[in-house]
């Protein structure tokens, strides 16, 4: 097994290792990949062609010693463990019912937990619920966010009583009356602290804000005009409070549906808590991530950076990936006492390839995030993973059967079929291979795609899985594989600390221990481009001062152009990348486009549109500083109060790090070991124990 950082050998201890009746661990990082992948492989036996459960365990296990691929956290904890549910991400409906049917209120309320108290995250949508001021039986309704309230405080009081507190998503339409409460109601923080919130936009309200019009809010209890605003004014609110503080974010609803791979059986109203992942009723999703800086050449000597990309051994990656996640779905015992779970997991069996590590390649390959061969790369690497992701499926599917509700999707290739509205259409004009954009002549040898092959194929078998690709935050199983760059995202800083309650009983360093940070891949690139030592130290510790090279004259400029940060990428670069990556990705991406702080509200704006206008599925914004609760800063970015010590790390380098903590006055504290959490990439996230409200 490769050898993992100290830091994040430590993380998965604490975060997925079994323990004791004296809750200590007693799992080696290797014990849990082993037992994950045992559990796993037994669902070979409901599948048996021609190769045993006993092959695919020692595969799956040679892939995960590699670090090639890491499974979603609940699968890497709950495998063979606890509840036995593996699932990370859920959507539940919302009747506007208090409690008389299934999918009332208070009904999926009591699900909800259930699903909370077994590690996973829910997304809603409040849109069915009656507005503020409507009739409701004598009285008057309350409207959508009262409700949202309602569940944020059962959630708070599950987690105050020693539950998992996992994040949510609360959803509500753009053309609900009750949609201007729902902008602000995150304004203060702290308040509704247990739910990411996300306005659904439709392309007929992009349109209005464009053209200047007005845009109907509509009552959904009985589908009559409410009101009739302005669509720029109720824009601008959305802009001016993702300006404040990252919230709300933006769904771009009929993107989604456009995706919809079984529009027959339901229209997507609502998303996990992080964003990547649009399912329909009742549906969750297991993941797992690509590791994509272990698929690149080593560098020949004397080079500074790598020959290229791997896809021989991506493409045995993706196919095990594939393999692994189809029988997740299988071995998964999601929620025995919500059966709908089940229901909708097996009817579709989504599954959700991401990638991790992103920037960690590009690193090692010498190409700029954002840049012109940034995007096309991003671009190649996403087709590839989609086109051998199918491929493999649809081998699936010849071997164990096509997913139970293809009939009617858009894999159904039979003349006609009837959409969610009841409207015919002719199926074998639904699905259409992906095209790349024109990102000129860039070779990265990626091989040569057959797609018209993929639709043959798919013709004659079907596919085992509704939905293969998604790009997920990855926070805690970046870390523990010791990556640089969580899921699509660049590197954050090249040096940074992070403060914590762990440890620090060894510490004198009133009540805090540190731990350091610092990329390892550009210290490698320095000493390959044959910087002395002395001039190494001399770069970090300018480095420790704001986190980027980019103002560095010692740095070379081969090094200095590759090695930037989140705060070197231009707002357009950000764009570009996630758009590039979205082609080729079926279902969403959980991906932050951070701007710097003297960005304005007109920034912002111009960054929706263009991602509305690109195709995305969805966006978060953060506005550097706007947050008080969670942010990164420097010196020059804010008043620090508090000046840390200069350190010595463990190659020897001294400086003044970087940061990342809390404002001292509004510190939220981890539940399971009380030390700082930190945002990153719109999840809440422990250093110390791996803990995270969105768990990836």
């Amino acid at each position: 097994m490769k050898t993992l950082p100290d830091n994040a050998r430590d993380i998965m201890i604490k975060r997925y290792a079994l323990r004791n009746e004296k809750n200590e661990p007693v799992e080696s990082p290797k014990d849990i990949l082993s037992r994950s992948a045992q559990i796993v492989s037994q669902a070979e036996n409901h599948f048996r062609d021609g190769i045993t459960p006993e092959q695919v365990e020692a595969k799956f296990m040679e892939l995960l010693e590699d670090f090639r691929f890491m499974p979603n956290g609940r699968t890497l904890a709950n495998a063979g463990a606890g509840t036995g549910q593996l699932a990370n991400c859920f959507v539940l409906p919302l009747e506007d019912d208090i409690g008389k049917t299934e999918n009332g209120i208070f009904s999926i309320l009591r699900k909800a937990v259930l699903v909370l108290q077994s590690g996973g995250g829910v997304g809603f949508s409040f849109g069915h619920i009656r507005p503020k001021g409507d009739v409701a039986g004598r009285g008057k309704a309350t409207g959508a966010v009262s409700f949202i309230k309602v569940f944020d405080t059962a959630f708070w009081i599950i987690g105050q009583g020693g539950g998992r507190r996992s994040a949510c998503m609360a959803v509500l339409p753009v053309w609900h009356p009750d949609i201007e409460d729902f902008i602000k109601c995150k304004e203060q923080e702290g308040v509704i602290e247990h739910f990411n919130i996300s306005v659904a936009i439709s392309d007929d309200f992009m349109r209005a804000v464009e053209q200047d019009k007005p845009f109907d809010l509509i009552n959904p209890r009985n589908k009559e005009v409410w009101k009739t605003v302005k669509a720029r004014d109720l824009f601008n609110q959305i802009v001016e409070h993702a300006h404040h503080n990252g919230e709300p974010g933006v769904l771009f609803i009929d993107a989604a549906n456009r995706d919809n791979p079984v529009p027959n059986q339901y229209y997507l109203e609502a998303t996990n808590p992080c964003g990547e992942q649009w399912l329909g009723p009742y549906e969750n999703c297991c993941m797992a991530s690509i590791n994509l800086s272990e698929h690149a050449f080593e560098p020949k000597k004397g080079e500074v950076f790598s020959a290229g990309v791997d896809w021989k051994k991506l493409q045995e990656t993706v196919v095990w990936t594939v393999r692994w996640l189809d029988d997740v779905v299988e071995a998964n015992n999601y929620v025995p006492a919500i059966p709908e779970l089940k229901e909708a997991a097996q009817k579709n069996r989504r599954i959700g390839i991401s990638i991790m590590g992103l920037a960690d390649l590009y690193y090692k390959l010498g190409i700029r995030y954002g840049s012109k061969e940034g995007v096309a790369l991003a671009s190649q690497i996403m087709e590839f993973i989609r086109y051998e992701s199918m491929r493999s499926s649809i081998q699936l599917a010849r071997e164990r059967g096509s997913f139970p509700g293809i009939v009617g999707s858009i894999y159904d290739y039979s003349k006609e079929t009837t959409n969610f509205w009841g409207k015919t259409i002719p199926t074998h004009h639904n699905w259409t291979p992906p095209k790349q954009k024109n990102y000129g002549k860039l070779n990265f040898n990626q091989p040569q795609l057959d797609w018209k092959d993929i639709v043959v194929q798919l013709k004659k078998h079907g596919i085992r899985n509704s939905c293969q690709t998604t790009i997920q935050p990855t926070g805690a199983i970046a870390t523990i594989t010791g990556l640089e760059g969580y899921g699509c995202e660049p590197v954050f800083a090249l040096s940074y600390i992070m403060k914590t309650h762990e440890g620090a009983e060894e510490t004198k360093n009133n009540g805090w221990n540190e731990l350091y940070y610092e990329s390892k891949t550009f210290s490698d690139a320095l000493k390959r481009a044959g910087l002395p030592k002395k001039r190494r130290d001399q770069i970090f510790e300018q480095i420790r001062l704001k986190g980027s090279c980019q103002d560095i004259p010692d740095v070379p400029k081969e090094i200095k152009d590759v090695f930037v940060v989140s705060s070197d990428v231009a707002v357009k670069e950000h764009v570009a990348m996630q758009s590039a990556l979205q082609t080729f990705t079926d279902n969403a991406i959980s991906k932050t486009v951070n701007f710097p702080e003297t960005a304005t509200t007109e920034d912002v704006k111009k960054a929706y549109l263009e991602g509305w206008k690109q195709g995305l599925k969805g966006m978060t914004v953060y506005v550097t500083g706007s947050r008080e609760q969670v942010v990164l800063e420097t010196k020059q970015t804010r008043d620090q109060k508090t000046q840390s010590e200069p350190f010595a790390s463990d190659v020897g380098i001294t400086g003044k790090p970087l940061q990342k903590e809390l404002h001292q006055n509004k510190e939220e504290l981890c539940p399971d070991c009380n030390s700082i959490l930190v945002l990153s990439e719109g999840c809440m996230h422990c250093p110390s124990c791996g803990y995270a409200k969105c768990d990836s």
